[in-house]
């Protein structure tokens, strides 16, 4: 009786000591700076936006160095209008992104499916304003060849057919003013759609946290 109830006490501290050692891990990498580049004075502003849980990169819609609209028509989003001068990019798990629509759909065989399935990705994209002051933003400045930098790991994010273009998914949007594509990679629990901000930032030349898996680890370097 004693073995097979140390079994089960082994049985349940094993998960336990593996999310507690993954934990601190993100506690640790996600405050240890991979130091990057000098902020810039002048230069592109590259919004970094949090629900809480979630980042996204906002980016201007059309510049010189980057025009988005080629990849990203505003035909994609009827219901931006004109002013949407920005497009967000959110990258993450295709089944939970479209199963996932409000917090209240969340499912826990579409969670644990989004950690260990290793099933597509998708990049979610709005059409938007220009969020300077919001409280869910914060900025850093790029110079060209930075913000160049950004782009091509965003881009590089999309899987492309064989035309070369992106491929959206027509009538995945929540709304008029978002729609999603496909995309590249896998997430896990190591590839989290936080991380793939750090990347884009370290990307960049940003001083960021080595490894960012929680929304937090990317907002406490852009805020």
């Amino acid at each position: 009786m004693r073995t097979l109830r140390n079994g089960v006490l082994l049985v349940l501290a094993v998960p336990a000591m593996l999310a507690g050692t993954y934990l601190l891990a993100a506690a640790v990498l996600s405050r240890h700076a991979v130091d990057g580049q000098p902020a810039a004075r002048e230069g592109v502003e590259v919004f970094v936006c949090s629900n809480g849980i979630h980042t996204d990169l906002v980016l201007p819609a059309v510049m010189d160095t980057v025009d988005w609209t080629i990849d990203l028509p505003d035909g994609d989003f009827p219901g931006a209008g004109p002013g949407a001068s920005h497009r967000s990019f959110g990258w993450g798990d295709r089944a939970f992104y479209l199963e996932t629509r409000q917090w209240s759909d969340l499912r826990p065989a579409t969670a644990l499916s989004a950690l260990f399935g290793r099933g597509p990705s998708v990049m979610h994209v709005y059409a938007l304003h220009r969020p300077a002051g919001s409280p869910d933003c914060g900025v850093v400045v790029l110079d060209e060849g930075r913000y160049r930098a950004l782009a091509a790991f965003v881009r590089g994010s999309f899987q492309r057919g064989g035309d070369g273009r992106v491929i959206p998914l027509p009538g995945s949007g929540y709304g008029a003013t978002d729609l999603f594509y496909e995309a590249v990679g896998h997430y896990s629990p190591v590839e989290t759609c936080n991380e793939w901000t750090g990347k884009a930032l370290r990307a960049a030349g940003v001083t960021v946290g080595a490894w960012t898996p929680f929304e937090g680890g990317v907002m406490r370097w852009v805020r």
